[in-house]
């Protein structure tokens, strides 16, 4: 079982434990922040243990927020104590988050062993805003994210909606409840009272822009008398949930695929220049090589050609020295 600190009234701990034994939901007791608050949940009726352990979701990794055999103990934000009363043998362990903000939303547990099967759990739901009637509120958020904001009135209230624009209409009605707690798809309720005031919550999870738009907190003193206040959500379709525009298509394939075409091209001309200079150098060889060899059959011819002085042809064998050296 879990009990809430002296901030937390003592009624509505006993109305919410009625709550979440009724089967209308889920066994997990649900407790409410306002930013920049202390959270701190006494967590008790444990049978003795040498573990102080207070930790969130999985309570693996990251989420093990304290993990100790001392008495008492702080990390960062977080704190345990632990006491217990040996007349009653009631063993408890305080947990505290200070200073929280709506990321500290979500589910916790805290045990005295080990053996996860033996922790409690509770769920802290800690609003974005406290939002009135003084003002005109715009909440912006991103799209796949969840809001949740407390709607503040001065007095109780017994019956509490949240609705789409006004509440008039039935089928603009998103949640109602006359208890602590509901939930309807997506849209949930949950009442707490804070500093003698009537307060509830009101969560939209998984925001589409579809969301976009004004609604409304509803609490009914009476069948002549009622108060609310109204805000607006503008939801905001974030780049990694939607594809890119045509012009940024267009942007992406100018300044990405442009570079690439560049240096195709160059490399392209490149080789045809490389191609045409060894065709050049190619055909000035063999010119060469042509010019040479009519320049040495000429010379043979020249040769073979004298005449002796009587008139007549002389045919001389032309070979290098090296070879008339070997003969003689």
């Amino acid at each position: 079982f879990l009990s809430g600190s002296s901030d937390i009234n003592c009624s509505f701990f006993l109305l919410a434990l009625q709550v979440g034994n009724s089967g209308s939901f889920n066994e997990i007791i649900h407790f409410y922040w306002l930013p920049g608050e202390d959270l701190s949940i006494i967590c008790h009726n444990f049978s003795p243990g040498p573990w102080r352990i207070f930790c969130r979701e999985n309570c693996q990794g990251e989420n093990v927020l304290i993990n100790t055999t001392s008495n008492k103990e702080t990390s960062g934000r977080n704190s345990i104590e632990y006491s217990e009363r040996v007349h009653d043998k009631s063993y408890n362990l305080t947990v505290r988050v200070s200073n929280v903000t709506h990321s500290d939303s979500g589910l916790y547990r805290c045990g005295l062993s080990d053996s996860p099967s033996t922790f409690v759990k509770f769920k802290a739901v800690v609003a974005e805003a406290l939002l009135d009637g003084s003002k005109d509120h715009h909440l912006y958020k991103d799209a796949g994210s969840s809001l949740t904001v407390a709607c503040f009135f001065g007095f109780w209230g017994k019956t509490k909606y949240f609705c789409r624009g006004g509440c008039e209409e039935e089928e603009n009605i998103l949640v109602y409840t006359d208890g602590v707690r509901a939930q309807s798809g997506r849209y949930s309720i949950g009442h707490s009272k804070h500093k003698s005031s009537d307060v509830f919550y009101v969560t939209i999870k998984n925001l589409t822009q579809s969301d976009s738009g004004r609604y409304r907190c509803l609490s009914y003193l009476s069948s002549e008398k009622k108060l609310y206040v109204d805000f607006n959500i503008v939801t905001n379709v974030s780049s990694e949930t939607t594809g890119p525009s045509p012009l940024d298509q267009n942007y992406r394939a100018t300044s990405t695929d442009l570079p690439l075409i560049v240096i195709v091209v160059t490399l392209a001309v490149i080789v045809v220049l490389l191609s045409a200079a060894l065709i050049v150098s190619y055909r000035k060889r063999s010119l060469r090589d042509l010019e040479m060899r009519g320049y040495g059959s000429q010379l043979m011819e020249t040769v073979a050609r004298k005449q002796s002085p009587s008139g007549d042809l002389i045919y001389e064998n032309i070979e290098s020295p090296s070879n008339n050296q070997k003969e003689n």
